[in-house]
């Protein structure tokens, strides 16, 4: 599965909705150490107060602006507006299942957020045909994902209804026609709103890595601007980087973005940790640090990071059966192209079948 990016789509999902732990608990013998401290956190957080603002807090969460503590403050503001839901109009109450789909989604409740939407008209909301679109993608039901799609014709721009379309196809079929389909529609990006510009580059990119042109791929980005680019999107960059070996412009970079290393975001530690494995530097701030969230990981046995363990695992600090524990983790929730090559990869280094 793509670290944190889950899929591309989840960028336009903020884009739309309103326009229509430092611990060291697990051992390397798998024994919990009762003594430890496994978690800190500040006794007080800043309240949200209103559905506009919890929005924008949980979109915040996508960037290197981030705390670290958006979806706990979004998640603690939906459990006091749901106390007092008879007092909320129609709208609100859209707003706010949404917001609690998109909870359970970024922590693979796949099911669940489903489940919820129903309790809405989503045939009519372009935000929850994208995050439908996006949940049926990470399942790997492309038809039903492209179903939702397609409902946003009509709904929402043109540029985000046939980018999701292309998206939802290229992750099962990654062929270059689709995304010289895709690469067509550029004239439109002109009169688009810088969210849906950037995600449509974003989509571009990741598909012209996948196809072997990383170049491209790097070249799609700086269409707009670095900076502002969500993680998803910067962790697409540093795949491209990757395939042109170019480990040092990772690791600068990433120290000069990244201001506070105990709250970045974990796929981009991992892959500044590769970066700097690459380089033959064994120990660092970085490194230390994400052994320290990956410890949180294990021991909460976290679905929603499973591929970032595993990986990790995979190519950080060897473990292969706790990489393979993770994989197949990870494969009971995702089941992307991305998802069964983790699996594979964990199998293979087990010497076990690579069957998905």
């Amino acid at each position: 599965m793509k670290f944190l990016k889950h899929s591309a789509l989840q960028f336009a999902l903020a884009s739309v909705s309103l326009a229509s732990i430092a611990c060291s608990a697990y051992t390397q013998t798998g024994n919990l150490d009762f003594n430890t401290v496994i978690a800190t956190w500040q006794p007080e957080q800043l309240s949200i107060e209103s559905i506009d603002e919890a929005e924008e807090v949980l979109s915040s969460s996508r960037y290197l602006s981030a705390s670290g503590d958006e979806r706990e403050r979004v998640t603690r503001f939906v459990n006091f507006m749901r106390n007092d839901i008879r007092l909320l109009s129609a709208g609100q109450k859209e707003r706010l299942v949404l917001l609690e789909a998109r909870l359970l989604q970024g922590i693979h409740k796949f099911e669940q957020a489903q489940q919820h939407l129903k309790k809405i008209n989503h045939s009519r909301s372009p935000a929850a045909q994208l995050l439908l679109a996006d949940i049926n993608i990470q399942q790997g039901n492309i038809k039903k994902a492209k179903e939702y799609c397609e409902k946003l014709v009509g709904q929402t721009s043109f540029l985000i209804a046939f980018t999701c379309m292309i998206n939802a196809d290229f992750s099962q079929n990654r062929d270059v026609k689709l995304l010289n389909k895709l690469s067509a529609f550029e004239r439109y990006t002109s009169k688009a709103r810088p969210a849906e510009r950037q995600w449509f580059y974003e989509v571009l990119s990741d598909m012209a890595l996948r196809l072997g042109n990383p170049e491209a791929a790097i070249t799609y980005l700086v269409k707009t601007n670095f900076e502002q680019l969500p993680i998803s999107a910067m962790l697409v960059w540093a795949d491209a980087h990757f395939a042109l070996k170019n480990y040092e412009t990772i690791t600068s970079t990433l120290a000069a973005v990244v201001s506070d290393i105990s709250t970045a975001d974990d796929g981009l530690l991992l892959k500044w940790a590769i970066a700097e494995r690459a380089q033959g530097i064994v120990l660092s701030e970085v490194q230390n640090q994400l052994a320290k969230n990956m410890e949180i990981r294990v021991w909460r046995e976290d679905s929603s990071h499973a591929a970032r363990v595993a990986t990790y695992f995979l190519e950080i600090e060897p473990d292969y059966p706790l990489a393979l524990k993770f994989a197949e983790l990870n494969w009971q929730f995702a089941q992307s192209l991305d998802d069964q090559e983790l699996l594979k990869r964990a199998r293979q280094a087990n010497g076990v079948s690579t069957n998905a």
